[in-house]
């Protein structure tokens, strides 16, 4: 295990960092607040210097978002620069997942057709600010024009990956096959790197990364019932990394082979992810209301899985926080701080965003995860 002595400098900058994450009531203020109020409140937070730089002078989503995940991008380079060995290649990889975000939102951009036509939407898209780091220029590929032109254009580590997975998406078109190959290789290379960690180090980081390759995987399995996709297909999409939900194991196998996304959740096996995923059915019934049919025959694309994405992000948090209690000095304490910053600032753009576009307070408070203490 690293030593205690290795992770001072790290953790004291940690310390002074988790005091100015948002609590509940702030939370609430920022919903609550008017729009024209919205702006001077977000001021009043850890966030002003950056968005002071950023000039921003008005509820402008989109210069919120750009100089928050400026701001969350120097979080994470913080804990990188403050680490050595294992410890930093593990910050390097997991600050990777937000290069894998970018290039996901390329990609389904230009798998978007309207009438015929292939049209995108990475403009509307704010890029995570990590070219700089990594040196690959995702950016430069919104302006190819085919899912293909991007995959021909990608380097490695994507590069080689997409291209293997290329014949099966050109068949199918589904955009599954593509994000499945993305989070294959990334997962792989956080688990690699989490495997060379020593004693409580890998244990801690295994819970946390492990809870997020079980969630990757339980919404791959519901978004397979609710697009029709057979078993035998769909486990090729399971990340083959798992922590608590094993799709291998017997208790298990009545919820691959149910008919449809609730009978899935009703045939697992008991435990915190059922718990979670069934407290959400009612609201994934009455926002699919219509949408939905109970039989496979008959299903339709485009039923909205998002109260299940939220429901396992709380519990996601949930985990943080019990690796956070007590403020322990070892990795888990710096992860589960730059998974919360991580949350609350894609809280913050979805506050902005409602702001802008004049939603009310209590549905903005149904999307937005609960990520304080």
């Amino acid at each position: 295990m690293m030593s205690v002595s290795k992770y001072a400098y790290v953790y004291a900058r940690i310390r002074a960092r988790m005091s100015e994450l948002l609590d509940e009531r702030r939370l609430r203020e920022l919903v609550d607040a008017r729009r024209e109020d919205f702006l001077s409140s977000l001021m009043d937070t850890a966030y002003k210097e950056k968005l002071t730089k950023a000039a921003v002078v008005a509820v402008d989503a989109r210069s919120i978002e750009k100089a928050l995940k400026e701001e969350l991008i120097d979080q994470y380079l913080m804990a990188i620069k403050s680490t050595k060995g294992v410890i930093r290649a593990v910050f390097a990889e997991l600050l990777r997942r937000l290069e894998v975000k970018n290039l996901k939102a390329v990609i389904r951009a230009k798998a978007v057709e309207i009438g015929g036509t292939k049209t995108g939407t990475t403009e509307a898209t704010m890029f995570f600010p990590v070219e700089e780091y990594f040196k690959r220029r995702i950016s430069r590929l919104t302006e190819l024009d085919s899912v293909e032109s991007v995959i021909n254009q990608l380097e490695n580590p994507y590069g080689r990956v997409l291209e293997e997975a290329l014949p099966e998406y050109e068949k199918s078109k589904r955009i599954l096959v593509i994000e499945n190959a993305l989070d294959g290789e990334l997962f792989g290379a956080i688990w690699s790197r989490i495997e060379r960690l020593n004693g409580e180090d890998k244990e801690i980081v295994r819970k946390i990364v492990g809870t997020e390759f079980d969630l990757a995987n339980l919404m791959t399995l519901l978004r397979c019932k609710s697009e029709g996709i057979a078993e035998e297909e769909m486990r090729k999409y399971f990340l083959p990394h798992v922590y608590a939900f094993d799709y291998d194991a017997d208790a298990v196998k009545d919820s691959i082979s149910a008919e449809n996304v609730s009978a899935a959740i009703q045939l697992m096996p008991a435990s915190a992810y059922k718990e979670v995923l069934t407290g959400a059915l009612s609201s994934y019934d009455a926002e699919n209301v219509g949408l939905r049919s109970t039989t496979p025959q008959a299903i339709v694309k485009g039923v909205s899985l998002v109260p299940f994405e939220n429901a396992l992000r709380n519990q996601f948090f949930e985990t943080i926080k019990k690796t956070l209690r007590g403020y322990p000095i070892n990795i888990g304490t710096t992860i589960g701080f730059l998974y919360l910053k991580e949350i609350e600032i894609s809280n913050l753009c979805t506050i902005a965003v409602c702001k802008e576009n004049e939603i009310p307070a209590e549905e903005t408070m149904k999307i937005i995860t609960q990520t304080f203490f």
